[in-house]
């Protein structure tokens, strides 16, 4: 079967909405430890790929986030190793060969307006979820005050 998602096409200074989903969308964050765990891949691999984060949110069985790449760093390179990075945390507690979908969804942001729709839809995620009725209330969303600057 050939796929239906469109090679991606990287540039210097691109800002990026991406979603990655957990393998038959298991529910893997409804654990808080794996959430945990997820922001410290975060921490970590930016220690060798930098990037700016503008906003984040942990859903039960998949992530958002508004992401810059910092110059000759590509997008695949981040989330690759963001997602290989909390699967091995997991995998030592588990012995898990996978819980993510082989690939993960991006879209380029093209100018402010699309920025501040995507960091809203962030902010919102989880009331649209039905996770909490205010986005304040949920713990895994995160926004930062700096945007990407």
């Amino acid at each position: 079967m050939i796929s239906k998602i469109p090679e991606r096409w990287d540039g210097v200074n691109q800002v990026y909405f991406v979603t990655v989903v957990t393998k038959e969308r298991e529910p893997i964050f409804t654990d808080d430890a794996n959430c945990e765990r997820l922001l410290q891949a975060f921490r970590e691999v930016y220690a060798y790929h930098h990037f700016r984060l503008a906003a984040l949110v942990i859903n039960p069985d998949h992530w958002h986030a508004v992401i810059r790449p910092y110059p000759n760093i590509v997008i695949e390179t981040i989330i690759g190793a963001v997602k290989q990075n909390m699967l091995w945390k997991v995998w030592k507690i588990q012995k898990r060969q996978t819980f993510w979908q082989p690939r993960f969804l991006d879209h380029r942001l093209r100018n402010e307006e699309d920025l501040a729709y995507h960091v809203n839809y962030v902010w919102l995620n989880p009331v649209k979820h039905g996770l909490v009725e205010r986005p304040e209330d949920y713990r895994w969303t995160f926004i930062n005050p700096k945007g990407l600057g």
